[in-house]
């Protein structure tokens, strides 16, 4: 069978604009299969049109006669026309995807890697394409069968259905099951490892070090990464200056032997109370990603504004990366994440409310979800915590969905503005927690104090099925300080284009896409009320004890130098 002349335009079109730019900067790869699966998608409805066109036509008998002068004339002039526009828009994408890479700091493609990519394209929408004549061939040979018994368009019917069944249980029950197969053996098999540099802690206030009943091994990987990195109390008193406590962390692996996850939640709250952790000033529960890692760049700058007088808790529900486990569903986040809430908050209630230490909750990407998934509204968080850092939410989430709903009007959907920020603060950077994106001063801002970090650029926080049909505010608006001004809503292209940067989101330099660095440490010191930007001081009667009046910018910048060094020790798994 031969190429279709639309479906060829169509491809070409859809190409032009699959290499539009986006969020990030792509590599060559995802290049080829963005534009791989727009081109395919192109050409197929290109000839979908093609094919319905030319049948409406012989329905109707419409005929349109030209001399052939003319009619060739005509094609070369709309084929010339077509042409410049073409090459006028890939080459103006290309320059405004380099634009677009600058501003998120990333490399962007060389013309080279363009060009590799664009052979990608060829080979992956061809792929495609083939598998689609391929079904379309089976279709029609079925119909054929069916035609002797049965109407056409019932065999038409039947025909259709048994295609879908056989490709539904193919990319269902092969493709995807074989693929979440693959990765689930990878992750386990990863589970098992112990990265480069980390070492069994000796120190009694980490869990899995001799003083403790949990086992190096059960920890998982992520957990031996979490227990063995970090630092010292002597590390905080050479940064900080004066006295330092040894910060305590704790950990339970995936539940084993039929135990299930409550008792790992009371495995974690037995390890606080051999630790000591209820007699520190701050508990904070780490909600762990699919992996079971915790992000350091939340863990270590707490530890470092309270001199080490904190405790850090979490524990791993699942060893496979947060994306399988968006597919094979979030409950196991959202029921881990709930039960360690409950097991520390339930200890503390027992506690004179002067004696116990203020509780935090964090969590970043798919932890940020299983945190938030604890409580049913703000109104819950702020009666049952003492301050929350949220990084890097996903989209699905629902109390971010209702509260970026919710905001003030002039305020961008990229840092939202929510009941004048008294409570809860959006930020894309740390400046944003005085004044809003537009330079206007925020009002008070008492406590507790609930902060949501995210990055214009960040395709975890924007990506959702609504990119499929309709322009988010986020786009619309165009606020955000590291989304090129030449990025545009196209239905189905956007979708696709953001889903693609979603696996290179971690990738970009600290500050933009899904990477939450050193711009996480003021954020802890505002939390902690040691900013005194409004002269407000905490509430709970433990943080009013901590002294942060020597928490300067300089010191912000010395801990954050440290914390990066820490990192370099050691490989995150």
């Amino acid at each position: 069978m031969g190429l279709s002349f639309l479906g060829v335009i169509a491809a070409l079109a859809m190409y032009a604009v699959s290499v539009a730019p986006s969020l990030m900067a792509r590599s060559w790869a995802w290049h080829a299969v963005a534009s791989g699966v727009l081109v395919s998608c192109g050409y197929v409805a290109g000839v979908v049109v093609q094919n319905v066109g030319a049948r409406v036509i012989r329905m109707t008998s419409l005929t349109i006669r030209a001399s052939e002068p003319v009619e060739i004339g005509f094609r070369v002039c709309i084929a010339a026309l077509f042409a410049i526009w073409w090459l006028y828009a890939v080459i103006q994408s290309y320059r405004r995807a380099r634009i677009a890479a600058k501003l998120v700091n990333m490399p962007g493609e060389t013309f080279g890697e363009y060009l590799l990519g664009t052979a990608g394209t060829v080979v992956i929408s061809w792929c495609l394409i083939a598998i689609v004549g391929a079904l379309n061939r089976l279709g029609r040979m079925l119909v054929s069968a069916l035609d002797d018994y049965m109407p056409r368009p019932v065999a038409i019917l039947v025909g259709v259905a048994i295609v879908c069944a056989l490709v539904f249980f193919l990319t269902s029950n092969v493709l995807l099951r074989g693929g979440i197969g693959f990765f689930r053996h990878h992750a386990e098999r990863m589970n098992t490892r112990t990265a480069r540099g980390i070492y069994k802690p000796f120190v009694p206030e980490r869990s899995a070090s001799p003083a403790s009943p949990v086992t190096w091994e059960s920890v998982g990987g992520q957990g031996r990464v979490f227990l063995g990195r970090g630092p010292s109390r002597l590390d905080i008193a050479q940064v900080c200056g004066g006295e330092a406590m040894e910060p305590i962390r704790v950990y339970s692996g995936m539940p084993r032997g039929g135990s299930g996850i409550e008792q790992a939640a009371a495995t974690v709250v037995a390890e606080l109370r051999r630790t000591g952790a209820f007699d520190r000033a701050v508990i904070l529960i780490a909600a762990s990603t699919g992996s079971g890692w915790v992000d350091e760049w939340q863990v270590q700058p707490l530890e470092y504004l309270t001199r080490g007088n904190c405790a850090t808790a979490s524990l791993q529900y699942s060893y496979v990366p947060s994306a399988l486990n968006w597919l094979t569903g979030l409950e196991p986040a959202q029921e881990a994440s709930a039960a360690l809430f409950r097991a520390v908050r339930a200890e503390l209630d027992t506690m004179d409310e002067a004696e116990r230490p203020a509780l935090f909750v964090c969590g970043e990407s798919l932890g940020a979800f299983a945190s938030q998934s604890v409580f049913s509204s703000v109104e819950d968080v702020l009666s049952r915590v003492d301050g929350a850092l949220w990084v890097g939410t996903p989209a699905f989430t629902p109390m971010h969905r209702e509260l970026t709903a919710a905001r003030h009007k002039g305020s961008p959907e990229v840092a939202p503005v929510v009941y004048n920020g008294r409570r809860v603060r959006f930020v894309n950077e740390p400046s944003d927690l005085r004044t809003d994106l537009y330079g206007r001063e925020l009002g008070p801002w008492g406590f507790p104090r609930l902060v949501y970090a995210q990055h214009a650029s960040d395709p975890v926080v924007w990506w959702n099925n609504k990119l499929l049909w309709k322009q988010p505010d986020w786009l619309r608006e165009r606020a955000g300080r590291d989304v090129s001004p030449f990025v545009e809503f196209t239905r189905f292209v956007t979708y696709i284009q953001v889903l693609a940067d979603l696996p290179v989101a971690g990738t970009a330099p600290g500050g933009h896409g899904h990477t939450y660095n050193e711009e996480l440490i003021p954020l802890w010191r505002a939390i902690l009320g040691f900013d005194r930007i409004f002269d407000e001081a905490p509430t709970h009667p433990r943080l009013a004890t901590l002294d942060g009046q020597w928490v300067d910018e300089d010191m912000i910048e010395r801990i954050g130098i440290v914390v990066r060094a820490n990192l370099e020790l050691s490989d995150r798994q």
